[in-house]
């Protein structure tokens, strides 16, 4: 390799060598972190042993697609000043989590696709009151993966990092990340009071679309199998999307867009059981936005409402499924009212 400092930027661009292969190439520079050719994985190759140098790879896109200034190289800084811990799942998995601020933990899981830097601009709103832990779920961000995926495993990864905090723990998911939340309520009985955002819970079959979404990442269009998803699964509006795109989180949406096929057909086969659901004595707060457009992610609110005997509901107005994007802080505000049991003033509306 050419005599590059450690520092250095490298970002990702196809090789000319071979059109079935793709490498690293040193692209930019200073502050971040060079890779070489260990890093070259043939396209449509990839296995879980992989799974260390796809993480790196996806950080380095991230990270020079939206500059130095960014949590997405977080994976790979090592030393005392980092701000990432793991914690091993049931399986031997290793999860990633980041933390910041003082306080109770509160344990943040992502949604379908992207990792733990969507929800890091958030902790300066939570972490005075907080210790605020976002993680990645497995095949996301610097976490590990698995040969055999399944929700149950999700719900594990979720379940360990919880154990692994002391004192007091709330949970927070968001979409995929709340149904996984939801199960983890099943595994643990450290968790003293739960936040779902619109989990998917009774989703249709997508098998069409998915299938679509494939051959569009085969075909190397990652950034419209990502939009099929958002406006034909999740029912994003185009408007929200084109927003969505401007936020510097939009890289990691790409990186893991793979990730959301597997989600989608575990859904398919995940059966939401009233019965099951009127045992989880958990305060839970469930949160929704008045716009969103999905009949299913609203089927699911109200089943949950119907079902959980300690439940309560905050809508907020004007906003979809991406609050804690639109409205930061009225999002912290809301959430951190109900785990505290203080009232702040919010736009979001509370119904029992």
């Amino acid at each position: 390799m050419p005599n590059t400092p450690t520092s250095a930027v490298c970002a990702l661009r196809p090789s000319t060598g071979s059109k079935d292969e793709r490498q690293g190439t040193n692209l930019c520079a200073s502050t971040l972190v060079c890779f070489s050719g260990e890093y070259l994985i043939p396209v449509g190759k990839w296995n879980p042993k992989d799974m260390h140098r796809r993480q790196f790879i996806q950080g380095v896109m991230a990270a020079c697609t939206v500059g130095p200034d960014t949590h997405a190289l977080a994976p790979f800084v090592t030393g005392p000043e980092s701000p990432l811990s793991t914690v091993r799942s049931k399986d031997g998995t290793l999860i990633a989590v980041e933390c910041a601020g003082a306080g109770p933990s509160l344990v943040i899981v992502h949604g379908g696709t992207g990792d733990r830097s969507r929800w890091t601009p958030l902790f300066p709103l939570f972490a005075s009151r907080f210790r605020v832990c976002a993680m990645d779920r497995r095949g996301h961000g610097a976490s590990g993966d698995s040969p055999h995926y399944s929700l149950q495993r999700e719900a594990e990864d979720v379940a360990a990092v919880v154990n692994s905090r002391p004192g007091t723990v709330f949970l927070l998911g968001h979409s995929y990340g709340g149904v996984c939340a939801l199960e983890a309520a099943f595994l643990t009985d450290k968790i003293s009071k739960l936040v779902l955002y619109e989990p998917p819970l009774q989703d249709l079959d997508h098998s069409a679309v998915v299938a679509r979404m494939e051959r569009m990442i085969q075909e190397g269009d990652r950034e419209q199998a990502l939009r099929t998803f958002l406006q034909e699964i999740v029912m994003i509006s185009p408007t929200e999307i084109v927003a969505m795109k401007a936020r510097p989180s939009w890289p990691g949406l790409l990186a893991s867009i793979e990730s959301s096929i597997r989600q989608v057909r575990a859904l398919a086969a995940y059966r939401f059981d009233p019965k099951r659901m009127s045992t989880l004595s958990i305060p839970t707060l469930l949160l929704t936005g008045s716009e969103t457009a999905s009949p299913q992610l609203k089927q699911a609110i109200s089943a949950l409402l119907d079902s959980l005997p300690n439940r309560s509901l905050f809508v907020f107005e004007g906003q979809q499924h991406n609050a804690m994007d639109t409205v930061p802080q009225q999002f912290a505000e809301a959430v951190g009212s109900f785990l505290l049991n203080t009232t702040g003033r919010t736009s979001a509306k509370q119904q029992q």
